[in-house]
């Protein structure tokens, strides 16, 4: 008898199953990443956010000089959805700067000049 090349029926069977289970695999780890992305730039944004407040409350604090005040607090919806909002107050030599942005939050303190 001859030997014919080629697969058999539960050969190929076998390797539909296993590139089935390995797209099902990986189609359940899309979600999860497509989260952690989305988190990740909510937060990359929030950042920037934060660090812009922080620059601006340090600027009026040092343009108040040679007084120590602390700039007003306030509140800004930003047009991503990202909602800041910031206080001040001083602390014998020292104003405090809190900046909160999102789910995050900005401590610092600045000297008087």
């Amino acid at each position: 008898m001859k030997s014919v090349a080629g697969f058999t029926l539960l050969e190929v069977l076998t390797a539909l199953i296993v590139i089935t289970v390995g797209l099902l695999g990986l189609l359940g780890t899309l979600g999860p990443i497509t989260r952690l992305a989305g988190q990740g730039r909510l937060r990359g944004r929030s950042a920037q956010i934060l660090a812009s407040r922080a620059d601006l409350l340090r600027a009026q604090v040092l343009a108040g000089a040679p007084a120590c005040g602390a700039p007003g607090a306030g509140a800004q919806l930003h047009a991503d959805g990202v909602r800041e909002s910031w206080t001040t107050r001083v602390i014998g030599p020292l104003v405090e700067l809190q900046v909160i942005a999102g789910v995050d939050t900005l401590v610092t303190r600045i000297s008087c000049p």
